[in-house]
């Protein structure tokens, strides 16, 4: 057992010698190992004046007055080593990094405000989420608020309102999964740390934050008010230290970057084999033992490297320890210069460390800050700890909260779930199997699936897995085996060719780590609430990914349409538009009719393995392929870890493990008989069509029924699925799976078997809250999810990311569920749902400001003068226009909700309303609210692109009700069966085709031309005959050519999105520079902004100016803030314009000169002083290659940044500012280009004349 402690302690002044005494007597009694002192008062000359015996590490923040301060005091006896730290100049906080018996923490001594200011904390905690990370956090001090005004501030006190400094604090507690340490351990109890004299009132005001994953292990105490008006408080920290904490160990994939760990591996690698490789031994112990071999060395390197870096430091430290006490015991001049001088080889060493550090998180901020990806993902992530789990309840309902007793509750709990009391005779599953009409694999089918797997698929398969991803027991990722492939690849071959040959997984390959994920709005006290997730080793991965590429070019053919989850080309979508119209369809009939939802235990870990085997053989899949399958499931094990304890490993009996690629194909497989026999039950009636049956909807587990006669069907459903539990393992929760009843009376609660499950208004599916009234599907599920963007936009607000990052931010968190709510339902949300959204998006991009570049520029496209901030408008019509190019697909790609539109629509083809004009609001089909939204959506997308919504030759002849000859559609059946379908058959040689014409080309008798004359003039009272009139809109061409390609709806949103025009403030420009250029040419200067770097804090700025959206005194006098709009900073007497600030001001010009000039010496050719070049980026006037041309627009972008960085003192400009800028600037480009690798080449084309000009060398 360890333990240290914490005492912070606001001590109001620390300078006289006897309160210094009494504070650190009183100190000392406490037993503090870690001391937070607020309210020091000490100047930064005094702060010798903390020194003490018992401390030997002290940090001070001082401010220029005698006011503020604080220090941290580290104990001499505390085996503590500093990573890093932070000062504040202005007296208020000092964050330090430390690692404490081998664990590492970030503390924080904080002295906040008396006043109400939440920016404080907002900066506290920006400066906390780089410093804070991999790490626990401990923040203690004076935070001058209540955070519960009714515990926390004596009954005297009048305000009972919680400050707003309170509110931000609290947010950040709950984003960062932190708590109050004393009032956890003390939820009711009233203590106070200080009194105020002038109001005669206590508070507690001094406190400590801590993780909520280690409060367990915390306790906390208010010592007595002495000394000072403000009371110590102590924190103590206790941990087990046989506690078993998880060992499991995880290749470091830097590593990879390192060329001499790269040549020690594969020497160690060669040398291995040399030894051991023979005849007598297996491939796969081989496999094993060369794994545990070159993760012993990986150690042994690693553990060395860091020995290296650290022996310099040590010596250092030691000689100065040594130089010391000689000093102390003979002092002498020589012996003081040697102290000194190692004192300062030691600052230099740690100084570099420093600087290492500081540059690596320049350069992250300089290549992934503002973009999309896990950089922000990390700064936008909620509650960062929601992995840890508190505490878990047993099955006797005991609370339980010790890691080890929570570890064991999981252990337990997944070895009886994955344990299968079940062992069906085959015979059994045979006969249940044989009753159903099951499709079988083709020959050919068949014979690929069973053909050796070879090293190529293997090295496809590898090559498919993604970065990043944790690895499985073995601490081995798919980068390690990418990088090394060529080396393993001989030795896994075999290893996959023995498995194969012997039926099972050998050594500790079939071995996974669970990780647990909690389900959203799930009882975190219950383990049945958490997702398991299995880290399967990598190796094994490859294969199970292998024959996964094999299993998904074939599992189409034998799974029905009715499932569509994990299924290639199929999608979510259509089960949810299938399930609206079905409902659509009910609420016409007076038929009594349900849908039931299943609700499946654990469907997934219930997998019985004989009858998955068995059900493989009955879909016609080879023995080969089957014995693949049943070898992968030859006794795997697994672990589990939680709160980094991991168990003792246990033999899986059944279920498909959710982390391997196999699985959701296995179980689309497994599932599959279940559903046919709900098809093919006479008994169970689904809800009927004029033409066909619909009885089941399947995404993976999800499971809907439509029901007609609910009660005799259901009882039915309840006997069938308990035959196939009988057999399968599967299992339906009944009193979680619910009744939607459709039409009026049709399900009476009151008569139900209290078995089956209870009817509700609403049903949840696929995530979406389902209502029989299509109607009040925008209020269960539009309006919430907009609460909760709101509030996720309101609680991201201060974070400190610029324009650039907040809109990547709302593309990367927001617009995916926004979509996801227009892909599933094609009901239009009201205009004020839109308006509220985009406010809400607005302010986020403003920081709650006045916009400076308006929501509907931000929308449009970068080449046009926007940033490509998401316009949700045209995301909802791109998601219904998505809808519609289902409709234009061939007839072979129908799906069953397009079976039942088109019976809404008649006679008409779904292919062709599209080309159909307004008049189909009369039609049948225009009833169906689907197809009316998708109309919608596609008549408003033509005229947002400015098309007209007319007949064309696409358009449908016959039962059109644009064509109507005496109030009735034309229809000649006869015309039609010959193949005249569309005007464009009317035509040939862009001409009208004569009678005989037409009569020849599509057989048609000759007698027929009193017919043909109707026809045409029926059409020419619509529309002249001219096929120059007659073309169809190119947007309506899109959409047929894009109708069975993949990623439509990016393309649809950019063919909705793109307006041809330039957003920038052009007319100003043009005046002010005196130019009339093209169009293209400021598209090309809009796009310049964003080729000539990658960083996006650069691109902003070229972006702003581009926009003119910095604050002139111009400006500020029209705005009624200045008295004069005349330039302060030039001798001029000129108006302060955006041209005079950025380009005429005299320092401003001056600047220009010596920039240009510079640029010019650097390239050797003459770069001229124009504020076409330098202001906007016209490179007409340059004669340079691309390259060249983009690093002068990029050192243009960072003159810009220095007159900016001087706005309000531009006598200030100087060069060596704006050099010291582009030097930092050039140094970050080529440590991205070096991590990029290929890169490297393009990045010394383009800076080698300013590192040769500027003599840099990185």
């Amino acid at each position: 057992m360890y333990q240290f402690t914490v005492t912070s302690w606001n001590v109001r002044g620390i300078r006289s010698q006897a309160k210094k005494i009494k504070i650190f007597d009183y100190v000392s009694r406490l037993n503090a190992d870690i001391v937070f002192f607020q309210e020091t008062h000490l100047l930064k000359s005094e702060e010798k004046s903390l020194t003490d015996s018992n401390f030997n590490k002290i940090y001070n923040s001082c401010f220029n007055s005698r006011q503020r301060g604080v220090s941290v005091l580290l104990n001499k006896r505390l085996p503590v080593n500093i990573i890093s730290s932070v000062i504040d100049p202005e007296g208020r906080y000092i964050i330090i990094k430390v690692v404490i018996y081998n664990k590492c923490f970030t503390i924080l001594n904080l002295y906040a405000p008396n006043n109400d200011d939440p920016d404080f904390f907002h900066r506290i905690f920006s400066e906390l989420s780089d410093l804070s990370a991999d790490s626990s956090l401990i923040i203690g001090g004076d935070f001058n608020l209540a955070l519960n005004t009714s515990l926390d501030r004596s009954s005297k006190c009048s305000n009972t309102k919680p400050s707003r400094s309170a509110k931000v604090l609290i947010d950040y507690m709950e984003d960062l999964g932190i708590g109050d340490v004393w009032r956890l351990n003390n939820p009711t109890k009233k203590e106070y740390t200080f009194f105020s004299p002038a109001h005669k009132s206590f508070s507690r005001i001094d406190f400590f934050l801590s993780n909520n994953s280690i409060i367990h292990k915390m306790s906390s105490k208010i010592h007595p008010i002495i000394i000072s008006d403000h009371a110590p408080i102590s924190l103590t920290l206790q941990c087990d230290s046989n506690q078993k904490v998880s060992s499991l160990w995880r290749f470091n994939t830097s590593l990879l970057n390192d060329s001499e760990f790269e040549k020690i591996i594969r020497k160690e690698w060669e040398d291995f084999l040399l030894t051991n490789d023979s005849p007598e031994i297996s491939p796969s112990l081989l496999w094993e033992t060369g794994k545990a071999v070159i993760r012993g060395k990986i150690i042994s390197y690693s553990s060395f490297k860091k020995k290296q870096e650290q022996i310099a430091e040590k010596t250092l430290e030691e000689k100065i320890k040594k130089l010391t006490e000689e000093y102390a015991a003979n002092p002498s001049e020589l012996l003081w210069e040697k102290l000194q001088n190692t004192k300062l080889n030691l600052d230099i060493i740690l100084s570099k460390k420093t600087d290492f550090i500081l540059q690596q998180l320049r350069y992250k901020n300089f290549d992934y800050n503002n973009k999309s990806g896990k950089y922000l993902a990390n700064q936008l992530k909620h509650n960062k700890e929601n992995s840890f789990i508190a505490t878990i309840s047993n099955n006797s309902g005991q609370t339980l909260n010790l890691p080890q007793d929570i570890n064991k509750i999981f252990r337990d709990y997944y070895q009886n779930l994955y344990s299968s009391n079940l062992n069906p005779d085959t015979e059994d599953i045979k006969t249940f199997l044989n009753k159903l009409n099951l499709p079988q694999l083709t020959i050919d089918q068949k014979t690929t699936l069973d053909s050796p797997l070879t090293l190529q698929e293997l090295q496809n398969a590898l090559d498919s897995m993604s970065t990043g991803k944790a690895p499985g027991p073995d601490g081995f990722p798919a980068e390690f085996l990418k990088h090394f492939w060529s080396m393993l690849a001989p030795l896994f071959f075999r290893v996959v060719t023995e498995i194969k040959n012997k039926g099972y997984v050998g050594g500790h390959m079939n071995t996974a780590n669970i990780k647990l994920l909690l389900k959203p709005d799930k009882n975190p006290m219950l383990p049945s609430s958490y997702r398991p997730i299995s880290l399967i080793n990598t190796d094994l991965k490859i294969i199970s990914k292998a024959l996964t590429s094999r299993l998904e070019k074939v599992v189409q053919s034998i799974i029905h349409q009715d499932q569509t989850g994990f299924i290639k080309n199929r999608h979510s979508t259509d089960n949810v538009r299938r399930l609206f119209n079905v409902i659509n369809m009910a609420q016409n009939s007076k038929k009594k009719k349900i849908i039931l939802s299943l609700d499946a235990e654990k469907a997934f870990d219930r997998v019985n393995w004989s009858f998955l085997l068995t059900v493989l053989g009955k879909f016609g899949f080879g023995e080969s392929f089957i014995q693949w399958i049943s070898t992968l499931y030859n006794k795997p094990k697994a672990s589990v870890t939680t709160n980094q304890i991991t168990s003792q490993s246990f033999t899986l009996q059944r279920g498909t493990r959710q982390g391997c690629p196999l699985s959701p194909l296995l179980f689309a497989i497994f599932v599959e008989p279940l559903a046919a026999a709900v098809r093919q039950n006479s008994v169970i009636k689904g809800i009927h069509s004029s033409i066909s049956e619909h009885k089941i909807n399947l995404y993976a587990d999800d499971i809907l029924l439509y029901l007609e006669e609910p009660q005799s069907s259901l009882e039915e459903v309840f006997n069938l699925i308990n035959s196939f539990s009988k057999l399968s393992d599967y299992s339906i929760n009944w009193t979680k799976s619910s009744i939607l009843p459709l039409t009026k009376n049709s399900w009476n609660p009151a008569n139900q078997n209290p078995q089956h499950p209870s009817t509700t208004n609403t049903i949840k599916y696929l995530g979406l809250n389902i209502s029989p009234n299509l109607n009040e599907l925008i209020k269960l599920n539009h309006d919430p999810m907009l609460d909760k963007v709101t509030e996720d936009l309101r609680r991201w607000n201060n974070l400190p990311i610029s324009l650039l990052g907040r809109i990547a931010s709302v593309k990367m968190k927001i617009l995916p569920k926004i979509n996801y709510l227009f892909s599933m339902i094609p009901l239009k949300p009201p205009k004020q749902w839109f308006q509220r959204l985009d406010s809400a998006t607005t302010k986020f991009y403003t920081r709650n400001k006045k916009p400076k570049i308006s929501l509907s520029t931000l929308q449009k496209n970068k080449d046009e003068g926007g940033l490509e901030a998401p316009n949700f408008m045209h995301y909802y019509l791109a998601n219904q226009i998505l809808y519609l190019t289902e409709w234009l697909k061939p007839k072979e790609y129908y799906n069953t909700w397009l079976e039942i539109e088109q019976l809404d629509c008649k006679h008409i083809k779904l292919s062709d309303l599209p080309f159909i004009t307004a008049t189909l609001k009369h039609h049948n089909c225009f009833k169906n609210p689907l197809i009316a939204s998708t109309l919608t959506a596609w008549w408003k997308a033509l005229d947002i692109t400015n098309v007209q919504l007319k007949i064309s030759i696409l358009s449908p002849i016959w039962h059109n009700p644009d064509f109507k000859n005496k109030k009735t559609p034309l229809y000649l059946k006869t015309w039609e069966e010959s193949g005249i379908t569309h005007l464009q058959d009317l035509f040939e040689n862009d001409k009208i085709r004569p009678y005989n014409n037409l009569t020849q080309a599509f057989d048609i008798n000759k007698s027929n031309f009193l017919q043909y004359l109707q026809v045409t003039e029926t059409i020419k009272k619509n529309t002249p005959l001219d096929l120059t009139t007659l073309q169809p809109p190119e947007l309506a061409i899109y959409m047929k050519k894009i109708s069975t390609k993949s990623k439509k709806l990016s393309k649809i949103y950019r063919a909705l999105s793109n307006t041809n025009c330039n957003y920038l403030p052009i007319a100003k420009w043009e005046a002010e520079l005196s130019i009339t250029p093209s169009t293209d040419f400021w598209t090309e200067i809009c796009c310049n902004t964003f080729k000539m770097t990658k960083n996006t804090n650069l691109q902003l700025i070229q972006y702003k100016v581009l926009h003119r959206s910095h604050t002139t005194q111009q400006k500020m006098h029209k705005m009624g803030f200045l008295a004069t709009d005349i330039c302060s900073q030039c001798t001029q007497n000129t108006a302060d314009s955006y041209l005079h600030a950025l380009w005429l001001c005299s320092p401003v010009q001056h600047f220009w000169i010596l920039i240009t000039e510079k640029l010019s010496s650097i390239l050797d050719c003459r770069i001229p002083l124009s504020p076409n070049l330098c202001l906007i980026g016209d490179l007409t006037m340059l004669q340079l290659p691309a390259n060249q041309s983009q690093s002068i627009l990029a050192a243009l972008a960072i003159a810009k940044k220095t007159i900016l960085l001087n706005w309000k003192d531009k006598k200030s400009l100087n060069i060596n500012q704006w050099q010291n800028l582009l030097t930092e600037f050039i140094s970050m480009e080529k440590m991205s280009a070096l991590r990029k690798q290929k890169k490297i080449t393009c990045f010394e084309e383009r800076w080698t004349p300013f590192l040769i000009a500027l003599n840099l060398n990185f």
